[in-house]
């Protein structure tokens, strides 16, 4: 790989975390700028076009990523990954009549009431542009860097950004059947831009797939779940309205990985747990909240319910959390301020490691 020479290695370490197994030491991803690179300077768009350009064109989304990567230390298990990137819980916007916005980032708004009325349309702007995005990156990628799968995930986060929070909360008591036939065309749209992406990306991924922001990679149908508004619904309605979707998507996928955002989510675990397909957790550690190495004794479940567990961290973190936590299915990602520090960093890595 272009801009990971060391990417086999890389690779195996990868095959081996998802048999919750070591090889030479436990999975870390170390990210910086190299020493004297042209770091790339970021221009605010100026204009609505300028923003629409940012996040759908192909050649200009390219151009910019590959300077990144020609400026990065892909340190450890750190690769180059280009993501289709629409909008979280995106897939809301392959629904008819969906109103979305782009600035800074993809914004979704109110488009219905009634959750009968949801129409999917594999021929919508947002559906064709994903597919597009990730042709053009497969296209160019020539083994210089991997594609992720979009951030098209999270049923639920899907149809509150179609009828809005306090509608949604309002069918989950008033209209439980109508919501939950909602969300199956929802999962349906999920399935159809997975398994549409993945055949896109595969021979990219040398047969695997990615989730991008995590810089996961897996040998076979891998991505990302969600529900990260479940941290404003209790147990009982988070075991009926959202469990049965990831259930149904720990089966559809080889490689499923669920996104947990925040101590919020801590209720919902031992019915996470409770899945035998899902692979790993990645725990996040929201802004405000206490670091993740308060969080041993959650974190320990985890790994005793047989799940590989992704963390991003901070480097002060590093040790502690491989003191207290098995390197077995364990994957750190952090950035440094230097190569230097970098290397150093992975060298401890090496010693601390341990069953």
């Amino acid at each position: 790989m272009r801009y990971k020479p060391d990417w086999e290695a890389t690779q195996k370490r990868f095959e081996a975390f998802w048999e919750r197994e070591v090889l030479d030491r436990c999975m870390i991803a170390v990210s910086t700028w190299k020493d004297g690179a042209a770091i790339p300077d970021y221009t605010p768009p100026r204009n609505e076009e300028e923003e629409f350009r940012r996040w759908t064109d192909p050649e200009l989304i390219i151009r910019g990523m590959r300077r990144e990567f020609e400026n990065t230390y892909f340190g450890g298990d750190a690769f180059p990954i280009l993501i289709p990137n629409l909008g979280a819980a995106g897939h809301a916007g392959f629904f008819r009549g969906a109103k979305f916005r782009f600035q800074g980032s993809v914004w979704f708004f109110k488009s219905a009431d009634d959750p009968a009325e949801l129409e999917f349309d594999r021929n919508s702007f947002l559906y064709q542009k994903t597919l597009e995005l990730a042709r053009a990156f497969a296209e160019d990628s020539r083994g210089d860097y991997m594609v992720s799968m979009p951030d098209t995930t999270g049923n639920a986060d899907a149809l509150s950004h179609l009828l809005g929070p306090e509608r949604l909360f309002e069918c989950f008591l008033e209209e439980p059947e109508a919501t939950k036939a909602a969300l199956g065309k929802i999962e349906t749209a999920y399935e159809q831009i997975m398994r549409d992406v993945y055949d896109i990306v595969r021979e990219a991924n040398q047969g695997g797939s990615i989730v991008g922001w995590l810089s996961t990679w897996a040998p076979g149908f891998h991505a990302q779940m969600q529900s990260d508004l479940s941290v404003m619904i209790s147990r009982p309605m988070f075991d009926e309205f959202v469990l049965p979707e990831l259930t149904r998507q720990c089966d559809f996928l080889d490689y499923a990985l669920y996104h947990l955002d925040g101590m919020e989510q801590i209720r919902h675990l031992d019915s996470l747990l409770s899945i035998s397909r899902l692979r790993a957790i990645q725990w996040t550690q929201v802004a405000g909240q206490p670091p993740a190495t308060d969080f041993i004794p959650v974190l320990k479940r985890i790994q005793q319910a047989g799940k590989c567990l992704v963390m991003h961290v901070s480097p002060d973190q590093v040790e502690p959390l491989m003191q207290a936590l098995s390197s077995r299915g364990l994957y750190l990602l952090t950035c440094m301020e230097t190569e230097a520090e970098g290397r150093e960093l992975i060298k401890k890595v090496e010693k601390w490691t341990h069953d």
